[in-house]
């Protein structure tokens, strides 16, 4: 599997939504971003979280109650862009580590817990075009 570049890092902050918002874009002064997804109406922020960027780099926080499972979505994540997500996909099977999947208007999304229980989510770089 190659990583070609960094996507996002998410932070869960269920339950303190509006101070949060406050401290990224109002103390931080981050700017917020639309929240975009192929397929979906473009929206800014909601009460399930909202999205900032500066210089290229976005940081999705978001407002969902986790539910303490493995692999969650929710959860606060790193996300990478991958060269090659169905080989991505291979490889992890191989390797015998269980993954989330998603699929549909959001795109083809997994995630994985690396040896610590971090959440780790792969997409397609869409900058390379696979066959």
């Amino acid at each position: 599997m190659k990583i070609t570049r960094f996507n996002h890092v998410a932070y869960n902050v269920a339950g303190v939504g509006a101070e949060s918002r406050a401290f990224y874009t109002g103390l931080l002064g981050l700017p917020e971003v639309p929240i975009t997804f192929p397929g979906r109406p473009t929206v800014m922020g909601s009460d399930r979280g909202f999205w900032v960027e500066q210089a290229g780099v976005q940081m999705h926080i978001i407002g969902a109650e986790k539910q303490g499972i493995p692999r969650e979505p929710v959860n606060t994540h790193v996300s990478w862009f991958v060269d090659d997500l169905k080989g991505a996909i291979e490889e992890i099977q191989a390797a015998g580590l269980e993954m989330r999947e998603m699929t549909g208007d959001v795109g083809h999304i997994v995630w994985i817990s690396d040896p610590a229980g971090n959440t780790v989510e792969l997409q397609q770089d869409p900058l390379i075009t696979k066959g």
